[in-house]
């Protein structure tokens, strides 16, 4: 009886060992594991196309376009850690960065799964970079559709000042001042053009709101009455100010823009923007 014990015994110590073994040569080969350059950008797109519609292949392509791995290095634990960098250089409002990123290893075949990103050092899951992600570019571009419509808020009261300017002038020389009546055209084709939207429509108008600018302004250098007339001439210092006021709300909406689409080729943005539907918007004017 003793000696099957002891038997028994040293055969569990055999199986214990061996399986002991087997385990040490599988975490040997799972740490051993390395994830290709490849599989980092697929990985990612996985994980995107897990909350989203987007397809894998065109998020890699995207994210190809605006980050590159720099460095991958394996854990004692079997993961890998993914050095990737940004591809914008640096400019006035970023710096050119790099960031870390943390996958698992399959238990077979290729496909790694994004696991972690780092964010001021820190290590977070995966699962809280889409809300983040989600929150603040939502509010850029939020601020940038914001400082559209104030530009076009701004334009339509360079309009009313110009028109006001210019009533009050033709009651003083008792006849239409020459760029009346291209105003009245342009201020009814903006007003259409901002009720259906149509951007094309609203640039057009507002260049040749700006063309009568100049006219409206020397106005006094051929009718010299408009000159010694008070309520003319505060109106037409309103509308001098209003030019001011729409240049600026300009250059603001350009400035919006820009932040926004700064945020979409930063990281950790830029890993997961486009997969979620967040894309450059093309600005409709230039700051100047």
């Amino acid at each position: 009886m003793h000696k099957r014990k002891m038997c028994s015994f040293f055969v569990f110590m055999f199986t214990a060992a061996l399986m002991a073994g087997q385990s040490g040569v599988i975490a040997q080969t799972t740490a051993n594991k390395q994830i290709s350059k490849d599989e980092v950008f697929f990985s990612i797109a996985r994980r995107i196309n897990s909350v989203s519609e987007s397809p894998v292949s065109a998020i890699v392509a995207e994210l190809d376009g605006v980050i590159e791995v720099t460095a991958i290095a394996s854990e004692p634990d079997g993961k890998s850690l993914v050095t990737v960098k940004e591809r914008a250089p640096s400019n006035a409002s970023s710096t050119n960065k790099s960031i870390r990123l943390k996958f698992t290893p399959p238990p077979s075949g290729d496909q790694w799964t994004w696991v972690e990103f780092e964010d001021n050092r820190r290590f977070y899951p995966v699962e809280k970079l889409f809300p983040y992600a989600t929150d603040e570019l939502g509010k850029r571009r939020q601020a940038a559709n914001a400082k559209w419509s104030t530009f076009l808020v701004t334009v339509n009261k360079q309009g009313d000042a110009a028109n006001k300017a210019l009533e009050t002038a033709k009651s003083v020389i008792k006849s239409d001042p020459p760029p009346l009546a291209t105003l009245t055209n342009v201020r009814n084709t903006l007003a259409q053009a901002i009720k259906d939207n149509e951007k094309d429509a609203i640039l057009n108008s507002y260049r040749e709101l700006s063309s009568q600018a100049e006219p409206i302004i020397t106005l006094g250098d051929t009718y010299a009455d408009l000159k010694a007339n008070d309520a003319y001439l505060r109106l037409l210092d309103e509308y001098k100010n209003s030019i001011n006021v729409t240049n600026a709300a300009r250059k603001e909406y350009v400035q919006a823009v820009n932040v926004y689409n700064e945020a979409l080729v930063r990281l950790p943005f830029a890993l997961i923007a486009y997969g979620l539907q967040f894309t450059k918007i093309e600005a409709n004017i230039t700051a100047e």
